[in-house]
């Protein structure tokens, strides 16, 4: 049981980190901060060249109808703690 939840723990930790350093060059920028989600438009299809598309990021109003960088940062804080509190247990 309390590898059990370290794991889990440990597993939640991985998943916040890999979302933070997936983001950071993005939220570190100095355009588009603190909400890096990506949206496509000016999509337009072009016969025999392609697609030509424009990818730019959302603003921070839009923030909570894709709740997704909350989602991860409150597992990333979980993870630091259900860590911390089967580090604990194990030591007693």
């Amino acid at each position: 049981m309390k590898t059990g939840v370290l794991i889990m723990g440990l597993g939640m930790v991985v998943f916040g980190l890999v979302n933070l350093f997936r983001y950071m060059p993005i939220s570190l920028s100095l355009i588009n901060r603190p909400f890096p989600f990506e949206h496509i438009y000016n999509v337009i299809p072009s016969e025999g060249q392609g697609t030509s598309i424009q990818i730019g990021y959302l603003p921070m109003n839009d923030a909570i109808y894709d709740p997704y960088w909350l989602a991860w940062s409150l597992v990333l804080y979980a993870g630091i703690t259900v860590t911390g509190f089967a580090i604990w247990r194990k030591r007693k």
